[in-house]
């Protein structure tokens, strides 16, 4: 663990070298609709969270995974590529194997170049670094993949390379990857990866597959369906379905037009005090973000973040809860039965429980959540 820092000089390093190196990424998203909730919570900043240690939250568990039969999704956050970004890694399984591997990674850069996430110019934004803004690799290949050729001298996109580490993973269990790290490693500085993965060019490729590797192991888990199909559609997009001071990011498999598996989870700017930060946050990443705040996974933080809701918001589910609740309700409907769903939300008066409509779920923005799963379903 390592203290907060907040130096001019590590942000004028952190811009002069951002995506400079050749294993960087970018990617399409969706942004959900945002509407009032009751569940949200603010982070105070005060000295004492200036100086407070920060500690990581990546989401990891040791949960037993379904039986084979029934799709899921573990979701880890990790730190595949240097010090200056976090990733998120989605890999849809059935049994041991992996069927799909989603991979985002997040990192501060120029807002004249880039496109910031969802609710970047809100509330969310406020904390960012100065002169900075929190971009989604995916979303942003084209500029990030001109800056690795410019600085870098890639011969080719971040979504080439990233396509081609995820098209390698797919089909194979976790310790069948770690075989092709090993042979990666033994390389050495003047070896070429595409030898070993098929069109990846990342001097980092090493590090995106262990990174799925650890996800397929040990992520959070969003158990699906049961279905036998290995042929599922997936998309991954970023949202703000929960006011202005956070966004989303969204994970959808598809078997046909119904919702076979999903996963979302939010990030938020909250103390180092009660949260573990993301990946990096101790780091590179974490340097010069304003008021001493750490971005965080709400649901890497489920315990602090609940206690929370209860506190300021009177809540008497968990955020896992709820969310689970929602997803749960999606699984095996189809986009238009979601949308009815949302018409009935929306329908509600204020003496009314979203529960009535979706069991379990007591967000008063369980239609922001459920509209966050279909914005998905229609990107496939």
């Amino acid at each position: 663990m390592k203290k907060i820092t907040l130096t001019t000089v590590a942000l004028l390093a952190l811009l002069a070298m951002t995506g400079c190196s050749p294993d960087d990424k970018g990617s399409s998203s969706s942004s959900s609709t945002a509407t009032s909730q009751s569940s949200s919570v603010t982070a105070e900043s005060s000295s004492e969270t200036a100086s407070a240690e920060i500690k990581i939250a990546d989401g990891s568990t040791t949960d037993s995974a379904p039986a084979e039969g029934t799709v899921y999704m573990r979701q880890l956050l990790t730190a595949p590529h240097g010090t200056k970004s976090f990733a998120v890694v989605n890999v849809t399984m059935n049994g041991d194997k992996i069927l799909n591997v989603q991979l985002d990674e997040f990192q501060y850069v120029s807002p004249d170049d880039f496109e910031g996430v969802p609710n970047a110019k809100g509330a969310f934004g406020e904390a960012f670094p100065a002169d900075t803004v929190l971009s989604s690799k995916r979303v942003n290949n084209e500029a990030y993949s001109k800056m690795m050729a410019d600085k870098g001298g890639a011969t080719q996109t971040w979504e080439e390379s990233m396509s081609a580490i995820a098209k390698f993973a797919e089909g194979k269990t976790a310790t069948e990857l770690e075989a092709a790290v090993k042979d990666l490693d033994a390389l050495g500085k003047d070896g070429n990866p595409a030898d070993v993965v098929t069109g990846a060019t990342f001097s980092d490729t090493s590090g995106y597959l262990q990174s799925i590797i650890d996800t397929a192991n040990k992520g959070m888990i969003f158990e699906g369906e049961k279905t036998e199909a290995a042929n599922l559609k997936e998309v991954q997009v970023l949202g703000a379905p929960h006011g202005d001071k956070s966004f989303s990011v969204t994970t959808v498999a598809l078997d046909g037009e119904k919702l076979a598996a999903v996963a979302l989870d939010e990030f938020q700017y909250v103390s180092p005090a009660d949260f573990g930060g993301v990946p990096n946050s101790d780091a590179d990443f974490g340097a010069d973000v304003k008021d001493g705040l750490v971005l965080s996974s709400k649901e890497a933080n489920n315990e602090a973040y609940s206690s929370m809701m209860a506190d300021k918001g009177g809540a008497t589910n968990t955020y896992a809860d709820n969310m689970k609740a929602v997803t749960q309700f999606a699984l095996g409907k189809t986009a238009a039965e979601l949308e009815k769903t949302i018409g009935e939300l929306d329908k509600l008066g204020e003496d009314d429980s979203p529960a009535d409509v979706v069991t379990g779920a007591t967000f008063s923005d369980t239609a922001g959540y459920l509209q966050a799963i279909v914005d998905a379903m229609k990107a496939v």
